[in-house]
């Protein structure tokens, strides 16, 4: 434990630098050992550092030498065997994800968690899945498990190794690995899931099939271990902002633990010094030199910056540029209810979709010197079914932050009563919207009392209230409603400019939504032209 609390302290002391997401795991680590409902156990903590420790690296410099796991190691380790429940006596983590750079060992450490589960861990009849892209992923790590069960039972005395399984018939346990072009990954009943490389995988099949196989197992546990990736379309990277947001403390999850080494936004990727946040094992199992090597060659050829950045350096590189860093977004983000703001000023700006696809209204209001933002989102029934992506919008739409509409295209009826109720009980100023598509719901909305007026979509008329918002949400002024399709919507704008320089938002590719940004900016453009307080340096 002594090497535990040393890591600790590192971190918390700034001695070791680190991103916001480990020093967030960590806060979360030292808060969580104040919590009456959780215990800590460094007993079994250390019951499993004993096993590894018996294990033998097989290759390079350490060829024959013991797995002493370094202090992130055993902090990963700490808090996934340590925390348990005061109640049910259970191990308090079902679920990780953990990330890093390339070479850092993950692999090494997904096989000995593999063969603890198999052995130690207690489980009768374990079931180990070890889960990958394709089947030479996955033989890549079982490679690594296999190499580990030699050097830990040479003789075959009690673990069996075959092609694609090793089976310890004292507990009727095995370990196995599945890949997500194979055939057939349905009827087992796992244990301990270790889903390897998840930055690529085309969809959420594989994890999919280990976590719903877990069910009749009192202590699951779920480990999805990855470098960073190209697309953040791809379902890893919805994952990873879970993480981040359950580590910052947006959303609550008792058995989720998240760690991501990575550099923060504004650091610079050339400089040496930034290079540990993203490698923890670095100078151990990847050297100094070998990143320095990296990092040059890709400033002499851009066309290897992204790969360097991806892969050594642990960057999401599928967006040229990001437009307002993430721990911004996530700083901003709280727990807002319109009730509070009854008969208050409310600016509204409103992007109707064409028939079938996402509506967003954005509700604008300005107290205590902070610009408070609400977005509703709106989708027809028929397109939550029809989606590529229909399981992350069907998980917002059963959390209460998507409104679906009967039918296959918008219900603007719907859209236009959820206005009306807010009319009621606040003071709209004015409602932007978009005149495209608009016109039956806009001489509908009138007839109403509604106060709409028409937002010209074009760059020039976004540029002002685009730069705006970055700087008021840069500057803190700005508190989100706490909804993750806004954070979503947000993380895909990419700037599009125009020869002036004027610019607005425009989405990183055609998968991606922007509209909840949009309606924001519409309604922070109505504030700006209606609220009397243009040159008083409120904004």
């Amino acid at each position: 434990m002594e090497k535990l609390n040393q890591y600790i302290d590192d971190i918390s002391s700034g001695r070791i630098p680190s991103g916001i997401h480990v020093k967030g795991a960590v806060k979360r680590f030292q808060d969580d050992l104040k919590r009456k409902d959780l215990e800590f156990r460094p007993e079994a903590v250390q019951k499993v550092i004993d096993f590894i420790s018996h294990l033998k690296h097989f290759t390079g410099e350490f060829d024959g030498k013991a797995f002493i796991l370094e202090p992130w190691q055993v902090f990963i380790v700490a808090n996934l065997y340590g925390f348990y429940w005061k109640d049910t006596r259970k191990r308090r983590f079902q679920t990780a994800y953990i990330e890093l750079g390339r070479k850092n060992g993950k692999t090494a450490l997904s096989a000995a968690l593999s063969l603890y589960h198999l052995v130690a861990d207690g489980e009768a009849a374990a079931e180990v899945l070890i889960a990958a892209n394709s089947k030479d992923q996955a033989k890549v790590c079982f490679n690594t498990v296999r190499g580990f069960a030699k050097s830990f039972d040479p003789s075959e005395k009690y673990l069996k190794k075959f092609r694609a399984d090793i089976i310890y018939p004292q507990t009727n346990s095995f370990i196995k690995t599945l890949a997500s072009d194979s055939n057939k990954i349905d009827g087992y009943n796992c244990s301990l899931g270790i889903v390897d490389e998840y930055h690529s995988a085309p969809n959420s099949l594989v994890r999919d099939v280990l976590r719903s196989s877990q069910g009749m197992r009192k202590q699951p546990l779920l480990i999805t271990i990855t470098t960073a990736g190209f697309d953040k379309s791809l379902p890893c990277y919805e994952l990873r902002t879970v993480a981040t947001e359950i580590i910052a403390g947006i959303k609550q999850d008792d058995s989720f633990f998240g760690i991501i080494y990575s550099m923060d936004e504004g650091d610079d990727w050339k400089t040496e010094k930034n290079w540990v946040k993203a490698n923890p094992n670095l100078d151990v199992t990847i050297s100094t030199d070998f990143l320095r090597k990296q990092v040059l060659q890709a400033i002499n050829n851009p066309a290897d910056e992204v790969g360097v950045k991806t892969k050594n350096l642990n960057m999401w590189t599928d967006t040229a540029t990001v437009w307002i860093p993430d721990e911004y977004i996530l700083k901003a983000t709280k727990k807002l209810k319109k009730v509070d703001f009854k008969d208050q000023d409310c600016y509204v700006g409103v992007d109707l979709s064409s028939n079938r696809d996402l509506t967003a209204v954005g509700y604008l209001f300005f107290k205590d010197e902070k610009y408070c933002f609400f977005v509703d989102y709106y989708l027809p029934q028929n397109s939550l079914k029809e989606r590529p992506d229909k399981e992350l919008y069907f998980d917002w739409h059963n959390h209460k932050y998507l409104k679906s509409t009967s039918g296959n295209v918008v219900d603007y009826d719907y859209i236009l009563r959820d206005l009306l109720e807010v009319y009621r009980n606040t003071n709209i100023i004015k409602i932007y919207y978009d005149k495209w598509n608009a016109l039956g719901w806009a001489v509908k909305s009138t007839d109403e009392g509604l106060p709409l007026e028409p937002f010209s979509q074009a760059i020039g008329n976004f540029n002002s209230c685009t730069k705006e918002f970055e700087r008021l949400i840069l500057s803190g002024k700005v508190i989100l409603d706490d909804n993750p399709i806004t954070r979503y919507c947000l993380r895909c704008v990419e700037l599009k400019f125009d020869f002036t320089g004027n610019c607005k938002p425009s989405k990183a590719n055609e998968k991606k939504k922007i509209d909840g940004v949009i309606a924001m900016l519409q309604a922070l453009a109505c504030f700006m032209e209606n609220s009397g307080n243009v040159g008083t340096g409120i904004y």
